[in-house]
């Protein structure tokens, strides 16, 4: 057993330097655990969940392309629940496994939309949770999977049904619906993938046969699973370092599952053997 004592653990993300964050998704206190899955070091408590306060966490990424000025993103699964921001103090890359465990900045995320639906705007962080709880109840309500590639930062929200895109190298947002064909239920953990194309996925959490869908670069959606046997959400979404295969779990069957393409190809190819459902009426 590599993490114990713990509850409620739910999405997480692995670090840069290949550990793994699992996130308690308790009520207020919930904590931000780091683990080895290797096991050499014991699993530790985070700095991440603040000192003395805690959350309902969900999910974690990274964007360290300055290697001077790493920054780590976290959501939290409340109606007004902030996303967050640590900018450790001074990070050692010669001992990452102490970075999250040291002193730095907690930061959360303010949106100002510049239209009237509320689909684009400027962001900025800010060290006030009041505001930034405000912020999270009127755009991004229950956020949960996140991640980040090249320079953008990808959220959702399950409440609002939205995907939220963050341009992290300026201050501009825009926002996108994740509503579409069979993928009725609520958006939940996050992961994209990167190949011949670039797909987000996403596990569901209630809805009719709740599955595993997606979104590529132009804008389609597709269904890659769905059962009509396991209920209740799916969770857990992972892929092996190649993308040829798929892990996910049904959470309250206990159920998990090993996916692969019958062709070989990875889950990040091109010739994926899908329905596609139209983006504006979900028509297959």
């Amino acid at each position: 057993m590599l993490l114990k004592k713990t509850s409620m653990n739910c999405g997480g993300g692995r670090t840069p330097w290949d550990t793994w964050i699992s996130c308690e998704e308790v009520a207020r206190d919930g904590q931000i655990w780091e683990v080895d899955p290797l096991g050499v070091r014991e699993a530790k408590m985070t700095v991440l969940g603040g000192n003395n306060t805690g959350g309902r966490f969900e999910s974690f990424t990274y964007d360290v392309r300055d290697k001077e000025d790493p920054r780590f993103y976290y959501t939290e699964d409340r109606p007004d629940g902030p996303l967050r921001r640590f900018r450790p103090t001074n990070p050692d890359w010669n001992k990452p496994h102490k970075m999250l465990h040291g002193t730095g900045d907690i930061e959360f995320l303010l949106l100002d939309a510049t239209t009237a639906d509320n689909s684009t705007g400027t962001y900025s962080w800010t060290t006030n949770k009041t505001l930034a709880q405000a912020t999270a109840a009127e755009f991004f309500p229950g956020s949960e999977g996140i991640d980040a590639y090249e320079g953008s930062l990808y959220f959702v929200s399950k409440k609002a049904k939205f995907l939220y895109v963050l341009d992290l190298d300026g201050n501009t947002w825009e926002r996108r619906s994740t509503v579409s064909g069979v993928f009725d239920g609520s958006p939940d953990q996050l992961t994209r993938l990167v190949g011949e194309q670039e797909i987000l996925y996403y596990t569901e959490e209630g809805g009719k046969d709740a599955g595993i869908h997606g979104r590529d670069s132009e804008g389609n959606f597709f269904s890659i699973l769905e059962s009509p046997v396991y209920n209740e959400e799916t969770t857990g979404l992972a892929f092996s370092p190649n993308h040829k295969r798929m892990y996910v779990a049904y959470q309250a069957n206990g159920i998990l599952l090993d996916v692969w393409r019958k062709d070989g190809l990875p889950f990040s190819a091109k010739s994926l053997n899908i329905k596609y459902h139209n983006a504006q009426t979900g028509v297959v």
